[in-house]
Order: C-alpha cells, then sequence, then structure tokens
C-alpha cells in the first residue's frame, strides 16, 4: 500500500496507518509505543459521552495521553445529541483536536443502550448526533460497521450522512455486528462507501500481515487502513507498513510495555492486566508454554521482566 499524508478537518496526519480504539486495550501504554513505531493517528479506548458529562473518573482516566495528545484522537460513544456534543466541548476534550463517534460497537451492553452499532438501525439519529458533535468546533470522525447481520451494507448511506453532516473522515469496518471479529471483511461494501464520498474513508478489519494491509486497499481504493489486533499480535506490524525503521526486539517491546502501563496504573494492576496481552505476544512461537504459564501467574512487573530475560 502506499504511505502518505491525510487531510482530516483543518489537521494534516502525517500517514495513513491508523491504530484502532479497542476497549481494555489501546490505553496509553500501547498507544504511545505504536505511534513510536510510525501509526499516524491512534486512537483512545471508548470514552462514554455521559460518563465525561456527569464526571466519571474511569472515563476520564481512558484519555491520559502525556505528550502524543496531538496524535490521539478520542473514541466517543453515546446515543444522545446533546450529551455527545456536552463532551466534544468539555474541558476534559480541549487538548484533543479530533472526536471519534462510534457507530459500531456489536458488544450487547453497548448496543442494548441504543449505542454503538446500534445506532445502525436509525441514521436520523445518528445524522443528529454528527451534526452536533461537529458544532463543538472538533474535527468530527465516524467509524462504522456495514450493518447488523450478514448481507447487511448501511456503509455507504452512512458515509454520504456523515460527509453532509460535517464529519471530516469515515473508517468502514467491513464486517456486521454478528460477525464481531471474525470473517473476512466485505471489500465490496468498502469500496461502494469509498466511491460514494470525497471524505477520507479509512477500511478496517481482517488486517494482519502487509499482505492483507495491501490487499485491502487493493480491493478497496481506501484512503488508508486502521490496524487492530493485528497491531496487538504483531508489534512490529505497524513500523513495516509505514517504514519506520526500529531496532526493538520483541522482548524490549514487551518491557517497554509493561513498564509504562506500571508508571500509569501502578505496579500490581499492571501485572494483571499484562496478562490479555501474552496470548497475543507468543501466539504461533514454539516453546513458550511454561513462559506464558509463568507471566499469567506474576504479580509484578518485575516478575515478568526477570521471566522474560531468562527465557527471550
Amino acid at each position: 500500500m502506499e504511505i502518505h499524508a491525510l487531510t482530516v478537518g483543518n489537521l494534516q496526519i502525517k500517514n495513513n496507518v491508523f491504530l484502532a480504539p479497542m476497549a481494555g486495550y489501546t490505553d496509553y501504554s500501547l498507544r504511545s509505543l505504536q505511534l513510536e513505531l510510525g501509526a499516524g493517528l491512534v486512537f483512545t479506548e471508548l470514552v462514554s459521552a455521559k460518563g465525561l458529562t456527569f464526571g466519571g473518573n474511569g472515563s476520564k482516566d481512558l484519555l491520559f495521553s502525556g505528550k502524543d495528545v496531538e496524535n490521539t484522537a478520542v473514541q466517543l460513544f453515546g446515543a444522545d445529541e446533546y450529551y455527545m456534543r456536552s463532551a466534544c466541548e468539555s474541558e476534559h476534550l480541549k487538548d484533543f483536536d479530533i472526536v471519534d463517534i462510534n457507530m459500531g460497537c456489536p458488544v450487547p451492553k453497548v448496543f442494548k443502550n441504543g449505542e454503538g452499532s446500534a445506532l445502525l438501525l436509525d441514521i436520523k439519529k445518528a445524522e443528529k448526533i454528527v451534526k452536533e458533535c461537529v458544532k463543538s468546533g472538533k474535527n468530527i470522525t465516524v467509524k462504522i460497521r456495514i450493518g447488523q447481520k450478514r448481507g447487511d451494507d448501511v456503509a455507504t448511506d452512512f458515509a454520504k450522512m456523515a460527509e453532509n453532516a460535517g464529519a471530516s473522515l469515515i473508517t468502514v469496518h467491513g464486517r456486521v455486528r454478528e460477525d464481531y471479529y471474525s470473517g473476512e471483511p466485505n471489500f465490496d461494501a468498502i469500496e461502494k462507501a469509498k466511491n460514494a464520498v470525497k471524505i477520507p474513508v479509512i477500511a478496517n478489519g481482517g488486517i494482519f500481515t502487509e499482505q492483507d494491509a495491501n490487499l485491502m486497499i487493493d480491493r478497496t481504493g481506501a484512503d488508508g487502513i486502521m490496524l487492530a489486533r493485528g497491531a496487538i499480535a504483531d508489534p512490529f506490524l505497524v513500523a513495516r507498513l509505514t517504514g519506520k525503521k526500529t531496532d526493538l526486539t520483541l522482548k524490549e517491546y514487551i518491557i517497554k510495555h509493561v513498564t509504562r502501563l506500571s508508571e500509569n496504573i501502578g505496579d500490581e494492576r499492571a501485572s494483571v492486566e499484562f496478562r490479555k496481552f501474552v496470548n497475543y505476544y507468543f501466539k504461533g512461537k514454539l516453546g513458550v508454554k511454561q513462559l506464558k504459564n509463568d507471566l499469567m501467574s506474576a504479580t509484578s512487573v518485575q516478575d515478568i521482566v526477570e521471566l522474560l530475560d531468562k527465557n527471550l
């Protein structure tokens, strides 16, 4: 794929390889590392508009971005245009230039509240949300799926709606809600959405290798890609795609990751949070079964570092 800068509203993004918002994964420690490895733009975990409006500390904690705030977009979810705009205009988001509206999250807890992918069932409500958020003065982007069930394709209609409502970019995850995170993305649906609008269209879904990235661009004509689980399973994928040179080994990367986790959330909690990454980092590697088991039961960052030094 061709790596190039993208214009998003009044901003110039250095390249067209993005890191997706992933609840429970894309906290500051992971985002900062992926920026260092060349990502053009990274996204926070899903942040509740009502949580910000009513001062929930959990929602505010998700926003921490250190010195990387200008390369970080906030992903906001909610189903009420008043609270969505209020969140965009809140003091908590004053340092962020891009707010991404989540219209794709498939999890039942979000869906049952009429949020995330539930908004794909009501394009008029979705339009009101985009228009109100645009009034905040932020650069507004939108992330969608292509529908609820196999055979659906609302991507083109939603891309047009987002553009007409003032959005600066749209990301299309080429799967339906019932697919969650499995199955081949629908390239045709992404391509149709891309050809229907003038704003940049980013393609998302099923990108784990350089070949996957090239195929996605070739099949859809999208302006860029958004990596999700592929960037966790292969931390250096973004560097290979963007041509960013790095001397980091996997061990060094993992130690950086867990150390930054500890700096942000404390040692004991970091060792627990790190466990969800273990299978990603060592998937397909031979002779690491015992190491994985030991890492899953480690109770401090020092223990994790010592295990890595001993075994890698």
